[in-house]
C-alpha cells in the first residue's frame, strides 16, 4: 500500500491488523487546540475517516478505488492533548458500495468520538474524483497519485485515456 503523504505531514501511524481492522495513531500536541482549550473534533474525524478508508482500501482489486460518500461522527467526550488512536473495520462491502465503522480513543483509552461511514467503490474506468488511471484532458494526473496507476500484475504502467 502506497504511503500516505498526509499522515507523513501530521505524523500519523498506520497499523494494519491481520483480522482487516486498521488503527491510526498520533500524538497531540498544543497545535492541535482549539480556542476553547479542547483537541478539534475534524482530527478525530480525520482519523477514523483516514482508518476507514485504508481498511477498505485493503480490500481492492486492481483497477479499484474508493471515496468516502458519508461520515457520520458523535463526539462523546471532549479529548485531551495527548495520544490519540483511531480504529475501523468493515461491517459490509459490496462491489459498488462499502459501510464501515470505528471509534477514536484518548490516551486513557475512553471512546472519544464514534462514527460510520460510506465509501463508494469505483473502478478506474469510471472517472470517479480524478484518481489513479483517470486523468483528464488538459489536466495532468497528481504524481503521487499516478504511481497507484501502476499495475499491480506487470508493473507496467497503464495508459491514460485518450481526450
Amino acid at each position: 500500500m502506497l504511503a500516505s503523504p498526509l499522515n507523513a505531514a501530521l505524523g500519523i501511524s498506520a497499523e494494519d491488523l491481520d483480522d482487516g481492522r486498521v488503527r491510526l495513531s498520533m500524538e497531540v500536541g498544543p497545535q492541535w487546540i482549539n480556542e476553547v482549550g479542547l483537541v478539534h473534533g475534524g482530527l478525530m474525524a480525520l482519523l477514523i475517516d483516514g482508518a476507514a478508508g485504508r481498511a477498505l482500501a485493503r480490500t481492492l482489486g486492481p483497477g479499484e478505488s474508493a471515496g468516502t460518500v458519508h461520515l457520520s461522527i458523535q463526539f462523546l467526550r471532549p479529548a485531551p492533548a495527548g495520544a490519540l488512536l483511531a480504529e475501523a473495520r468493515i461491517v459490509k462491502r459490496g462491489r459498488r458500495i462499502a459501510f464501515l465503522e470505528g471509534e477514536c480513543r484518548g490516551a486513557e483509552g475512553d471512546v472519544i468520538a464514534r462514527a460510520t461511514a460510506t465509501f463508494s467503490v469505483h473502478s478506474n474506468r469510471s472517472g470517479f474524483m480524478g484518481l489513479p488511471g483517470r486523468a483528464q484532458p488538459g489536466r495532468p494526473m497528481n504524481p503521487l497519485l499516478e504511481k497507484a496507476a501502476i499495475s499491480r500484475e506487470t508493473g507496467a504502467r497503464r495508459s491514460k485515456p485518450q481526450g
